[in-house]
């Protein structure tokens, strides 16, 4: 009887129908060395490089700071070279002393000869303010006390280049000042490669010499733009920066002074808190200023219905500033019932559109939904009266319709853009509403689709301009422009400019510092969004928008969580977060409803279409508030709608979003065959790439060869750029390992000059110092197994790469050399065994490669690896050492001591060492066997060692004789009648409680499946191989998987003649994967007899049944073999899997 190493792997995969040495359970040392190295950031420069460009390394100087490159010109000093941030200068960093009392006549300008380190300080807030750079560092030169001596500033603009101001605190400036200074600047390479010069004194520049220096300067450098601030030009840019001359002079100094700061608003009165509680308390609509009016309504509505319809409209206006907006829609209620009776079909119609239009905009899906089938009675009405407005009215009608439906529809919106294409010159004054929503929906949900609506955009833009101004229309524009920002950089630089000179309102502001926060943060540019999100959080403050400011602060935590540096202060945030939403707030986008909210409370109820309505309208909300850290939350419960509520593309597209990859994975594992979409991999921020990698090797056996290929060398080349740090990535590299462990994913399908680039790839990741982990060692030991079965002429290479794997620890690499395909590849076993049915039909070594690589395993006896000793017995059994180790094993079983009462150890070495022992005597064999046996029948110790023993003992009983056999066979009939179950310890087996914080699985606790798989090795009689059959299809109904796989296991070990009589079609509907493995096997030994089943089990969702039917019916293809065979074949030939395919292939 033949014996060999089983599989580490699954016991029923694709060698069921082999009788095997068990080798299931070893004991994994696991050896870690995790070492997080963040990427260096300086100026904006991520040293582990950008997706798609060329790192350039800063120039350091020791001290940190950034040195101008060689050969740039400019003032030299003693440290005229060196660059380095603001917030590093003791005088930068702090604020301005002060301003001495007094007021400035209105009209006169104010004194700029503030002293040097005041003029300074101002020259930097002016550049923030005025010009709105960015991430501004500095330059000295000249020395304190000298007659001419200033600063340089240089700064990122809205566009992204860079500008530098060069500021002067000079008593004169002349013309000579003014070429010598631009002249120093633009010879040579220039800082930063700016383009702009702004050169900046304190000094009067009126005289018409510097005018005329300036021209001809500008003629002689005109890739420069230059420009000149004297006293005079920053004068007038101080007027329109109330806060800074505040600042640096005093308040009533900017009460005068500055003329072109917009003028104070009025401080809001506060709340008549007695007026509210008579509103509330006794209803807004009783109380005595709206009581009268509602009264006269009524009584209006018989005889005059459009005046009883005004007076609605004016109480309903009223409720709704005052924010009752519930009894503000009973009242257009009947506002509208008014107009109805009244037969005024078309105004009706018009008040109908703006309140469903204005609920669709403030998130009232519901009274949206309700008024558009009103505007359909309306259409209806009119038309049948021929009202003058009749198709304006079935305009309306098919606008809100579309938009409601859209708004309804939990997986795509179809209908409003086309209605809203199809449009009329005369456009009602609330489609720039649709517009918007449809705009921001599309952001949200479909992006790549949101520049196909510009058109849309451009003419709701046009039209909201021309339009009353009101809040609500400012906030409009705004929106829409930031719609156009998304695809426009013109229209973005336009934007950020507005916003950091304040040209806008602060809310606006902040929602524009915010959106470009998200946007940089996509990008991979994380120093540039925390930046925008700071501004956001201040200008939001100072707008009253505590809340949102509370959420990019958040934003501001995810961005360096994804991004880093990982700090011990990465919590300030939060910290800051909750202490800012316990003062008041307003809101950015008004909602009736928190969606949020209102997404958790349909799934406690059981609604998913409400749930997933509102989990997108909130995702939509925090796209366009540019709340980072909700919108992450927001895609990942989108996804788990959709994920739970079949619609698993659009599930997966969303998982990949928020970078879930390990949902991916698990996503994966109930599709079956289904092939699951990928995300564009081109401009996606790493998170996103990394999930789409490993959705990649989650279906690295799905696909066409083709497809495959190219996939296989998009991943292999994020590798590559991803370890010569070409990739914006996580501190810990997270994309350049998935990238590598799908590329190793693929290795079986890929071309053979492919996998000798991931050999080379993976080399590096060889070489480490002790007790050293890499993060692709389990995949890169797999890999040189599948490349060597893919690839014969790389196999020597693959093989020599998987004994240096196990030659430094990979506990991976180990295991895997036991597995039954390594070792046919290593020549473990003679052409023709039985045994290796399914694998290749020789080695593809040659047998001074095959000697070569038993010498490595017998140096990693030397060294006393994990397993060492089982892996040299399997390859070079007779080597002298496999008999020493085997009589240790010997020894160490036999000298097992007992259990003791108050310790117990989980895990043991009965199993490797049963295997050791097998190369021993038939004495020491059964010495062995029967201590195992002793110490499976002891309650005393815990199931996983009593199973281990049992194990054990089927290793060591095959070769006994019939007497021994006929021993152990009547000691393991107890055990697979489960007549001696019961162990220490079970309390913590089988599932654990739900609610329990601590859950602790030790798997099944019982003995069944291990005794009755003993005691079909040791059946030798007709009588007893019955019986044990009989016991097994018994089995085959437990509810315990684990038996219900031991049973199976046990039917396919028994001779054919034996299981012949067992219907195969039964187990082809079996629950249980292991149970539908057993009918392949079955049905192949007749295939004539289950042809009917056979074409059942090819269509199998299991992917393991139908590789083994296809190793099955390759073993039986030949010449005698039933044409049922050669059909089936060719079926399993076109399997959506690779793996499946492979097998048809090397019949």
């Amino acid at each position: 009887m033949s014996r060999s190493i089983p599989r580490s792997g699954t016991p029923a995969e694709a060698s069921i129908h082999r009788r095997s040495l068990s080798y299931q359970r070893l004991i994994v040392r696991f050896r870690i060395v995790v070492r997080f190295r963040a990427p260096v950031r300086v100026s904006g420069v991520v040293s582990a490089g950008c997706d798609d460009a060329v790192v350039t390394k800063p120039n350091l100087s020791e001290s940190g700071t950034l040195r101008e490159p060689e050969g740039t010109s400019g003032d030299r000093g003693p440290a005229a070279d060196v660059w380095a941030p603001c917030a590093g200068d003791p005088n930068l960093r702090t604020p301005p002393p002060a301003g001495s009392p007094g007021r400035t006549p209105a009209g006169a300008d104010l004194d700029l000869h503030l002293g040097w380190d005041r003029f300074e300080k101002l020259m930097l807030a002016l550049a923030r303010r005025a010009l709105g750079l960015r991430d501004i560092r500095f330059r000295r030169y000249g020395v304190q006390g000298q007659e001419q001596h200033g600063i340089d500033l240089a700064g990122r603009e809205p566009t992204g280049d860079y500008a530098v101001i060069q500021c002067k605190d000079y008593a004169a400036f002349t013309a000579g000042d003014l070429r010598k200074a631009v002249e120093k600047f633009a010879v040579g390479r220039r800082p930063f490669d700016a383009g702009r010069l702004i050169v900046a004194t304190s000094a009067s520049t009126e005289a018409t010499q510097l005018a005329d220096e300036l021209a001809a300067l500008q003629l002689q450098y005109s890739d420069l733009d230059l420009d000149l601030w004297g006293a005079e030009q920053i004068n007038q840019h101080l007027r329109y920066c109330g806060d800074i001359v505040a600042q640096f002079w005093t308040r009533e100094t900017a009460a005068d002074f500055c003329t072109g700061a917009p003028l104070p608003g009025v401080p809001a009165p506060p709340p008549d808190r007695q007026e509210q509680a008579e509103r509330v308390l006794i209803g807004p609509l009783n109380t005595d200023d709206v009581a009268p009016m509602l009264r006269a309504a009524d009584s209006r509505r018989t005889e005059a219905p459009a005046e009883s319809a005004r007076l609605y409209g004016d109480l309903a206006h009223r409720l709704y500033v005052a924010g009752y907006r519930g009894h503000a829609t009973v009242l257009r209620k009947k506002q509208l019932e008014a107009l109805q009776e009244g037969g005024l079909f078309d105004e009706a119609a018009g008040l109908a559109a703006e309140v469903a239009a204005a609920a669709l905009h403030h998130g009232d899906s519901d009274q949206a939904r309700i008024l558009a089938h009103q505007l359909e009675q309306f259409a209806r009405d009119a038309a049948s009266s021929r009202t003058p407005e009749a198709s304006a009215t079935a305009r309306h009608a098919t606008l809100i319709n579309a938009a409601a439906q859209d708004i309804a529809h939990p997986l795509t919106m179809s209908r409003l853009a086309p209605a809203l294409e199809a449009g009329d010159k005369h456009a009602p004054d609330y489609r720039p509403l649709l517009v918007l929503m449809l705009g921001e929906y599309r952001l949200a949900t479909e992006f790549h689709t949101l520049e196909e609506l510009d058109g849309l955009i451009s003419a709701a833009l046009a039209q909201a301009k021309d339009q009353p101004v009101t809040e609500q229309t400012q906030d409009i524009v705004v929106r829409l422009r930031l719609l156009r920002a998304e695809y426009d950089i013109a229209q973005r630089q336009e934007l950020l400019r507005e916003a950091r000179r304040h040209r806008m309102k602060g809310r606006h502001a902040a929602l524009v510092s915010a959106r470009e926060a998200r946007r940089c943060a996509l990008e991979g540019r994380a120093e540039e969004a925390v930046e925008n999100w700071r501004d956001a959080v201040q200008d939001g403050i100072h707008a009253g928008l505590a809340e949102e400011a509370a959420d990019w602060l958040y934003a501001i935590r995810a961005a360096n969580a994804r991004y880093g540096p990982w700090m011990t202060e990465i919590d300030d945030e939060h910290r800051l977060a909750q202490a800012l939403r316990t003062t008041g707030t307003g809101r950015l986008l008004d909602r009736i409803r928190d969606p949020r909210a209102q997404a958790m409370s349909a799934l406690v109820r059981g609604k998913p279409t409400e749930a997933v309505l509102a989990a997108r309208r909130w995702l939509a909300d925090s796209v366009v508030t540019g709340s980072w850290a909700d919108e992450s939350e927001a895609v990942t419960v989108l996804a788990d709608l959709y994920r739970d509520h079949s619609e698993p593309a659009l599930a997966a597209a969303y998982y990949q979003r928020a970078g879930s990859s390990e949902k991916l994975e698990q996503l994966t594992k109930g599709m079956g065959d289904e092939l699951l979409p990928l995300v564009p991999g081109v401009s996606q921020p790493w998170w996103v790439l990394r999930a789409r990698a490993a959705l990649i090797a989650a279906q690295a056996d799905l696909g066409e060869d083709a497809a495959a290929h190219e996939l296989f060398e998009e991943m292999l080349d994020l590798a590559v750029r991803g370890r010569a740090g070409e990739l914006v990535d996580s501190p810990t590299r997270s994309l350049a390992v998935q990238a590598a462990k799908s590329a190793c994913a693929l290795a079986s399908r890929s071309s053979p000059e492919q996998a000798a680039a991931l050999l080379d790839l993976l080399s590096s990741d060889v070489p480490r110092q002790p007790h050293q982990y890499s993060y692709t060692d389990d995949e890169h030991a797999t890999a040189c197994v599948a490349i060597a079965m893919a690839h014969p002429e790389l196999a020597m290479r693959a093989l020599t790469r998987l004994f240096d794997l196990a030659d430094v620890h990979t506990d991976k690499a180990l295991n895997v050399l036991l597995r039954d395909q390594t070792l046919r590849l290593l020549g473990a076993w003679p052409q023709g065994d039985s045994s290796a049915v399914g694998t290749a039909s020789c080695s593809p070594l040659s047998d001074d490669e095959q000697n070569t690589l038993r010498r490595r395993a017998d140096e990693l006896v030397k060294r006393e690896h994990y397993l060492s000793n089982v892996i040299q017995a399997a390859l070079t059994p007779g080597h002298p050492d496999v008999q020493e180790r085997a009589r240790t094993a010997r020894d160490r079983i036999l000298s097992r001591p007992e259990p003791e009462p108050n310790s117990m150890s989980l895990g043991s070495t009965m199993v490797p060492d049963s295997a050791m022992v097998c190369h021993l005597a038939s004495d020491d064999q059964r010495a062995c066997l029967n201590k195992l046996l002793a110490v499976a029948s002891d309650r005393r110790e815990s199931a996983s060692n009593r199973q281990d023993a049992l194990i054990g003992a089927r290793n060591l009983v095959v070769d006994q004789e019939s007497e021994t056999k006929g021993t152990t066979f009547r000691a393991s009939q107890p055990f697979a009648l489960g007549a001696l179950d019961g162990s220490r310890l079970d309390e913590f087996t089988g599932q654990a409680h739900p609610l329990s914080t601590l859950k602790i699985n030790l798997g099944s606790a019982s003995l069944r499946g291990p005794g009755l798989r003993l005691a079909a090795a040791s059946a030798t009689t007709a009588d007893e191989q019955e019986w044990v059959k009989e016991q097994a299809v018994e089995l085959l109904r437990s509810d315990d998987a684990h038996d219900v796989q031991e049973a199976a296991l046990t039917l396919n070990s028994l001779p054919s003649d034996v299981t012949r009589d067992i219907d195969a079609r039964a187990l082809a509907d079996h629950s249980h994967v292991t149970a539908r493995q057993l009918s392949a096997v079955l049905c192949m030994q007749q295939p004539q007899r289950f042809a009917d089943t056979t074409a059942r089990l090819a269509a199998d969702p299991s992917v393991r049944v139908r590789r083994t039917l296809a190793e099955a019916a390759t073993a039986h293809a030949g010449r005698d073999a039933p044409p049922v065979v050669a059909g089936l074949l060719d079926r399993l030939g076109k399997d959506p899997r690779h793996s499946v395919r492979v097998l048809v292939r090397v019949r």
